[in-house]
């Protein structure tokens, strides 16, 4: 080392013997490609980690990771926490032997389209949000296409969606880049609604950056309008061309990699997998929210000898005029009765003579049903039986009441639906007041 690191005049160490244009894990020597810097006055002014070694705030990366999205199509198209979005011929098909889902735009009209969309996974400001997700861009192994990284925003009223081709990026080392393969692509950054934007291949489990976009000091807003974005896959056309995209976002804000090819019915595109993580922050259910409840208030309904539903509630379309982007994670129940009782807590059932009231217009997005008389279909999350004269409570706020089930207004603007529903199991009605309770993330 050619300066005594006690001192700090002018001090420019490269721990990783690292020039600035190679990053990735550890160079051959095991070093951190670390950079510390100095003002010639004794005092450490910077700690460079413009890599992959630190996250997007520049802090150097460690372990400490809160999960707030994860998905794999093992078994299904994973509905419970995906959605599903077509349009036209388009179609998404689980594939058993690949165990990955294949979405194709099925013909060469405007408008097709085929999406997979988690749910907007909550960004924590101040955090790194770091994305992983997998993909075949160019499944069908079709002869042209052209690749891009881009920035989509809607702040200034529409949908502006700025392309980074392949000849602009940082690292023109990916030029060889074969997208009718599998790809691993890591996004991460800083929002704020100002920060960084970085994109990393993975390359044999390095990470290698290969594109940065700066949005500080350049425009008067933020450079999207929200942070809090689903991730997703989606195969789409246009008059001209057909597009392959994965990352994170939707159609009017969002940061990914897309390709492009003349309009093609034949495009497909395969979904594989794909992870969001806050970097320092904590996980999704462990996350702070606005707490919330509704409930029968002192009419009670009469239970007999079918199942119906005594309380519901679901996220409303909009809140204070937006669209509801909320996630809402049930959190405690209550049930009482005077004569023995089975009651279920049911996620997306299809309700009868529903009348839906909002919980608080103002300061809750959920609103609440009483008025249903009947109920079919849906996944039973929970049942019990309750004794005459008794009463049920449980609450679980850090985990979720539900396990991975939370609460949503789906891509296609269908409200997930939970229902605390009852049937008497001995001879005589029961009358049945019950509450939901729910944490708010927005």
């Amino acid at each position: 080392m050619p300066q005594d690191p006690r001192n700090m005049s002018n001090l420019n160490i490269n721990v990783a013997r690292w020039h600035d244009e190679v990053v990735g894990g550890v160079d051959e020597f095991g070093a951190i490609p670390v950079t510390l810097s100095g003002d010639g006055n004794n005092n450490l002014t910077s700690l460079n980690t413009n890599n992959a070694i630190g996250d997007a705030f520049g802090r150097i990366r460690t372990s400490g990771v809160g999960n707030r999205f994860d998905v794999e199509f093992i078994y299904n198209k994973q509905a419970d926490i995906v959605d599903e979005v077509t349009a036209g011929s388009g179609t998404a098909t689980h594939d058993t032997d690949s165990r990955d889902v294949t979405l194709a735009v099925g013909d060469a009209a405007n408008g097709s389209a085929a999406g997979l969309y988690s749910y907007d996974v909550p960004y924590t400001p101040g955090n790194s949000q770091l994305i992983d997700i997998t993909g075949t861009l160019n499944f069908a192994a079709l002869a042209e296409g052209e690749p891009f990284l881009f920035l989509r925003s809607s702040v200034t009223g529409s949908t502006v969606t700025t392309l980074y081709p392949q000849n602009e990026w940082t690292d023109n080392t990916q030029n060889n880049i074969n997208w009718s393969y599998s790809q691993i692509l890591s996004i991460d950054f800083q929002s704020l609604k100002v920060g960084r934007i970085r994109f990393f291949f993975s390359r044999n489990g390095v990470p290698v950056l290969t594109h940065r976009i700066n949005n500080d000091n350049i425009r008067n807003t933020g450079f999207w309008q929200r942070p809090s974005l689903p991730a997703y896959w989606r195969i789409y056309n246009d008059d001209t061309y057909t597009y392959a995209e994965m990352g994170y976002g939707d159609t009017t804000n969002g940061v990914g990699l897309m390709l492009r090819f003349p309009v093609n019915a034949n495009a497909t595109m395969k979904a594989i997998c794909g992870t969001v993580k806050s970097e320092g922050g904590l996980p999704l259910f462990d996350l702070p929210g606005f707490q919330r409840s509704a409930n029968n208030g002192v009419t009670a309904k009469t239970v007999s000898t079918t199942l119906i539903p005594i309380l519901s509630v679901r996220p409303a379309a909009t809140f204070n005029s937006l669209v509801n982007r909320g996630l809402y994670i049930p959190t405690n129940y209550s049930i009482q009765a005077n004569n023995d009782i089975r009651f279920a807590l049911i996620f997306r059932p299809t309700l009868t003579n529903a009348s839906w009231t909002a919980v608080d217009a103002t300061n809750s997005g959920m609103e609440y049903d009483v008025s249903a008389t009947a109920l079919t279909g849906g996944t039973v999350e929970f049942s019990d039986y309750l004794a005459a004269v008794a009463g049920n409570s449980v609450s679980n706020e850090n985990d979720g009441l539900l396990g991975r089930t939370l609460l949503k207004l789906g891509r296609t603007g269908t409200s997930d639906i939970l229902t605390l529903a009852a049937i008497r199991t001995g001879g005589t009605n029961a009358s049945v007041l019950s509450s939901l309770g729910w944490k708010e993330i927005r």
